[in-house]
């Protein structure tokens, strides 16, 4: 359903048409008011029916011509323009369907969406304060409180927490697979990242070197999650503004949107600047466990880097010169998912400037004596792929952590638990006489232990 609404600018008076696609979600929005250029700002409660909005007052209109905005909270939509009250247009919704190609294809992207949403409403708090109480060594009070959590969720394989290496495992399926991020991050995505991290364990030709990594290069667990999860909450402050790019972007018809055409009304450019600058540097600040990986497991050396430089002079260059020197390649079993890092964009962002044209959502970033452009939907892109690396680089610290975690001496308990289960039932399985003796001596079982 699409409903019209008009509001007139406080300072000009100038009259503006909100026409609004009615879905799942709230609808932030601001606007640039044409003949003044102030902002006016505001939100659309879909449950209430009701428009809150600042700078602006909702009237009655009769006029034939107006400038029009379109807003929806999970479709593209149109950019302002003027237009006739009598001209015909199709409805975010319908015009969403045809990127899609599939009616059931754009609803089931859409509705995936929901997830994360309904997480940040009711979830994210508790998620946030179990972390914390790992972080804080706060066991007695985690492994009760995750043990019970888990116990919902009967593909997590095992039901009891009792040492911090079951905690580790348990919130990090809790994170993936109970918050709706794992359909922001992609499955196919989210599978590469977990392949890639299981190679911090299951390589054991690097097992030394990647633990005199972790404790040389002072690896801190703790100090990365903590900064991460504060970046998870950052974007779940804006999350709703990017949900038409996510649901495009995971149904792989992004490209199918005309961006001189359409684009993203809900988005704050500001807030979404934000957001991007913060979680750049919290990844170049943690490119060094990509850099050192790679560097073991492709020169076996984690001090050799691939440009013919070392550890040590990566770690004196500034954030902005990490990969313009060539220090991380993305050929090289670590380094492929952050291919989409744009340092120039981080350069304007916070040195330069960057400046954004509402009308057209056209974002110009100043670096020095160039220049880079991007549509305020790409942009919002670009925060996603921020997000998603930012999973990325906690899987990794997941896996170092768990490996840490065998070195101390710390194993999963419930693996212990299986394998003393299946010597259980290897004793309880009556062995012929002429059968390999269990013991592993490759001599029948009536000359071994069957004696």
């Amino acid at each position: 359903m699409v409903n019209n609404v008009f509001i007139q600018c406080n300072a000009c008076k100038m009259k503006i048409n909100l026409r609004v696609q009615i879905g799942l979600f709230d609808i932030p929005f601001h606007v640039r008011c044409p003949k003044c250029h102030s902002t006016i700002y505001g939100k659309v409660f879909v449950e209430d029916n009701n428009i809150d909005v600042e700078n602006a007052n909702i009237v009655q209109c009769d006029d034939e011509e107006f400038y029009s905005v379109e807003l929806s909270a999970e479709f593209p939509t149109r950019k302002a323009t003027h237009k006739k009250i009598y001209e015909i247009e199709l409805s975010p919704y319908m015009r969403n369907l045809l990127l899609y190609g599939s009616n059931e294809k754009a609803i089931e992207e859409t509705k995936k969406n929901m997830y994360f949403a309904n997480f940040v409403k009711s979830g994210l708090s508790e998620m946030k304060q179990n972390f914390e109480l790992f972080w804080n060594n706060q066991d007695k009070i985690l492994f009760a409180r995750v043990t019970d959590m888990i116990k919902q969720y009967p593909y997590i394989p095992f039901s009891e927490v009792n040492n911090n290496f079951d905690a580790a495992v348990a919130l990090h399926q809790l994170l993936l697979t109970t918050t709706g991020i794992s359909s922001i991050i992609g499955k196919d995505t989210l599978g590469e990242y977990t392949k890639i991290g299981k190679l911090v364990i299951e390589d054991r030709n690097h097992l030394t070197q990647i633990r005199e990594f972790i404790t040389n290069s002072r690896i801190d667990f703790n100090s990365i999650e903590i900064k991460g999860f504060k970046l998870i909450e950052l974007f779940a402050k804006v999350y709703e503004q990017l949900i038409p790019v996510i649901a495009l972007k995971n149904g792989d018809c992004l490209e199918n949107v005309d961006k001189n055409q359409f684009g993203i009304m809900t988005a704050n450019f500001d807030e979404l600047t934000d957001f991007y600058a913060k979680s750049y540097e919290w990844i170049f600040d943690n490119l060094k466990v990509i850099l050192g990986l790679n560097n073991i497991f492709v020169r076996n050396d984690s001090t050799k880097c691939v440009n013919g430089k070392n550890y040590q002079d990566f770690i004196r260059e500034s954030n902005g010169n990490k990969m313009k020197n060539g220090y991380v390649d993305e050929k090289e079993p670590f380094g492929k998912p952050i291919s989409s890092l744009n340092n120039r964009v981080r350069n304007a962002i916070q040195h330069f400037d960057s400046d954004i044209d509402y009308e057209t959502q056209l974002i110009t970033f100043k670096d020095r004596n160039k220049s880079v452009d991007l549509y305020l939907i790409d942009f919002a892109d670009l925060c996603i792929e921020n997000f998603r690396i930012i999973f990325y680089v906690l899987e990794l610290v997941y896996n170092l952590r768990k490996l840490d975690f065998i070195q101390k001496g710390i194993a999963p308990s419930f693996v212990a638990s299986k394998i003393r289960v299946d010597e259980q039932q290897q004793k309880k399985k009556k062995i012929g006489r002429n059968e390999p003796c269990p013991c592993g001596s490759g001599k029948k079982y009536k000359r071994c232990c069957g004696k």
